[in-house]
């Protein structure tokens, strides 16, 4: 009799133990344990899934194509004008515009033949070797520290300098087919959007 007490002690943490880890309990701990992990995984099957589809949509994009079908077949590569435009430099920013244009003057293959809309200030400069007016469209960065100019024959070249042409630094929108050409004598290869509409506007 006088080990009962710890008998009874030993019954009672027998009692506790197995009351405190019971198999439904013990299921509730591996149970949340797997709903840990499967958020865990869902949340990374997620963020890759993410990844895999902002890379597929970088590789579909027309920016990553260069000069591909599915370039060819999307007319309006760029921005949101006009279908028979390749690149609608009116709707990009005016930091992508710059660039674009930038790139158009260092790399000039390219973008041969390719249709292109943009806006910017008209300007007019006589080159005296030539004798002849050359008509531009600079665009300026977001700065408004550099510019670029590209020039641009109105329509087939016909129009009547000044008298048919805006004043200078009027706010114009252009569009042509991109070319580069050569002038007689002169090795420089220089860079022009041909059989170009021009439109004043105030925007």
């Amino acid at each position: 009799m006088k080990h009962m007490p710890k008998i009874i002690i030993i019954l009672l943490l027998l009692l506790a133990i197995t009351g405190c880890s019971n198999d439904k309990d013990i299921a509730n701990r591996v149970g949340n344990g797997n709903n840990v992990n499967k958020v865990i995984n869902e949340q990374i099957d997620k963020a890759e899934s993410k990844n895999n589809s902002a890379d597929v949509e970088k590789e579909t994009s027309p920016e990553s194509k260069g000069g591909s079908e599915v370039q060819e077949n999307s007319p309006e590569k760029y921005g949101n004008g006009s279908a028979d435009v390749d690149y609608d430099l009116t709707s990009m920013s005016s930091d992508m515009v710059y660039a674009t244009v930038y790139q158009m003057m260092t790399d000039p293959d390219t973008y041969i033949g390719k249709t292109f809309r943009m806006g910017g200030l008209y300007y007019a400069g006589y080159y005296e070797p030539t004798a002849k007016h050359y008509h531009y469209c600079i665009i300026q960065d977001a700065l408004a520290c550099c510019a670029q100019g590209m020039e641009f024959v109105w329509g087939d070249g016909i129009h009547v300098y000044p008298d048919e042409y805006p004043e200078e630094n009027a706010k114009i929108v252009v569009q042509g087919t991109f070319e580069t050409y050569r002038e007689d004598g002169d090795d420089n290869l220089y860079c022009r959007l041909k059989d170009a509409t021009m439109e004043v506007t105030n925007k």
